[in-house]
């Protein structure tokens, strides 16, 4: 499997606190064939300069500089027409794709021998680590938690397993950032990893996810998510949620309220402190949705509303 070529790809803009430990770490993952292209979208700090210095010492990197402030969706529909690898693996500029060991990865990898599956979903919540969750705030918190127990809903009701590797069935919201590069659709809206999913699985190919939290995964580099950072976050995924439908004439209705149900249900039987944290998420995430029914966006101005 080491002689499939891997593409990382890293939109980045204004990155200088945090993109050093993102290059540093994947510089260092245990596998030779792969390469990593960051396009720097419109930066106007010193996150260039910090790519420059990575660039200079290892032949895997390179960087495309694009002037416009344009969001992820756009860079990354730019940048994938350079990559050539068999295998993209999407890397925000603030996650860490974490490689425990090289048996564990070529574990993961091996999954593309079976021509069928186009790609790997996210299978853990970028935030969910549990040394970080005790110094953690409370806004980190909010999404680590909540995410973990609506994966675990979407692991229980929407995949099946086959042949020891578990399935993603529909209708889905899984998050797809690791897919073969001849599947890949250009993308429209700000939910690019929902809609990649739905790409992919449209064009006859398997999507799948694993059980196993060693494996290799992304893992964010912040830990400290202000309440009102979050809160701009939580409009661009209720953005996205409405472009998605539109779009992809996708029915959300029912899987909502189902996975709230869930959600509540299984954060207060852990405790009342998650299922209190759980339930000012779920709070947070509906005035976020009621106000986007009043405002209108379009996706270059939706990659402006950040979590940081």
């Amino acid at each position: 499997m080491e002689k499939t070529k891997l593409s990382f790809l890293i939109a980045a803009h204004n990155e200088e606190k945090i993109i050093s430990k993102t290059l540093r770490d994947l510089s260092k993952i245990p596998y030779k064939n792969y390469e990593i292209i960051l396009g720097l979208d419109g930066c106007t700090d010193k996150t260039e300069e910090i790519v420059k210095s990575y660039e200079k010492n290892n032949k895997k990197i390179k960087h495309i500089n694009l002037n416009l402030r344009q969001g992820k969706t756009a860079v990354i529909n730019n940048i994938i027409k350079k990559a050539k690898g068999e295998i993209v693996i999407i890397n925000d500029a603030d996650w860490i794709f974490t490689v425990k060991t090289k048996e564990k990865l070529l574990k993961f990898l091996s999954v593309f021998k079976n021509e069928k599956i186009g790609g790997i979903a996210e299978s853990f919540p970028v935030e969910f680590e549990k040394t970080k969750l005790g110094s953690s705030n409370l806004g980190y918190k909010m999404i680590a938690l909540s995410s973990f127990y609506w994966f675990k809903f979407q692991k229980e009701r929407l995949t099946y397993k086959k042949n020891n590797v578990n399935y993603i069935k529909e209708p889905t919201m899984f998050l797809t950032n690791i897919f073969r590069k001849k599947l890949f659709k250009e993308n429209t809206s700000l939910g690019d990893d929902f809609e990649r999913t739905r790409d992919i699985k449209s064009q006859g190919y398997d999507i799948v996810l694993f059980d196993d939290i060693e494996m290799p995964r992304m893992i964010a580099v912040y830990d400290d998510i202000s309440i009102k950072k979050l809160f701009k976050q939580k409009i661009r995924t209720a953005m996205a949620r409405e472009q998605i439908k539109k779009e992809k004439k996708f029915k959300l209705n029912k899987y909502y309220s189902d996975s709230i149900i869930y959600m509540l249900r299984e954060s207060f039987k852990s405790n009342i402190t998650e299922g209190s944290i759980v339930t000012f998420w779920i709070a947070l995430t509906s005035i976020a949705s009621i106000y986007v029914k009043f405002k209108s966006f379009g996706t270059k101005e939706g990659w402006k509303l950040r979590a940081r």
